[in-house]
């Protein structure tokens, strides 16, 4: 996909095994919208070949929606037991998620379940992976911070309480997407 392709001939570049997991439903999402890609987009076997025809280290490929294929996305963690998953499989437009009715159910479904499935699956395996993840800017909003630094991490806030008395707590920062895709960004 968009992020993936390239993360993963960096990482076959660096002597890592890589498997790509891919629903390949960019493709389906600008065949849906009447649209090509400003750079052609060749199918995923093609450049595959081009890779280890240029001498990159073979990389395997398994066309696989994990939102809602959990038993195989389980089964290939057991059989694969990845050090590491980054995880880039979600609908990657806030404008696509906004267009109607139907790409505003498929982002939430997609990128939540996808994220859910995937933590679900690590879990019931029972594998030590550490998970890399894609987070956006969206989800504190845009333009609500007047100016201020967003902080990193948890912010520590005075919360008043009925009788006058306060209490420190410590909490992330608000979200405030602007988007069913950023929307879907903070429940990661």
């Amino acid at each position: 996909g968009f992020c993936g392709w390239p993360c993963a001939v960096n990482l076959a570049d660096q002597d890592h095994d890589v498997v790509i997991v891919d629903n390949l439903s960019r493709r389906k999402i600008d065949v849906d919208l009447e649209v090509e890609s400003l750079t052609p987009i060749v199918s995923i076997g093609e450049r595959l070949k081009v890779w280890e025809s240029i001498g990159g280290k073979p990389m395997r490929f398994i066309h696989m929606d994990i939102a809602h294929e959990y038993q195989r996305l389980l089964d290939l963690i057991i059989e694969e037991k990845p050090d590491s998953i980054v995880h880039f499989a979600e609908q990657r437009a806030a404008p696509y998620s906004m267009k109607s009715s139907a790409t505003k159910r498929y982002t939430v479904d997609n990128n939540v379940n996808g994220t859910h499935n995937l933590l679900a699956a690590i879990v019931e395996s029972g594998q030590d992976i550490h998970v890399v993840h894609l987070g956006t800017m969206g989800v504190y909003g845009y333009g609500s911070h007047r100016g201020a630094t967003i902080p990193e991490g948890y912010l520590k806030v005075e919360v008043p309480q009925p009788d006058g008395s306060r209490f420190e707590e410590e909490i992330l920062h608000p979200a405030s997407p602007g988007s069913v895709y950023h929307m879907t960004k903070t429940l990661d």
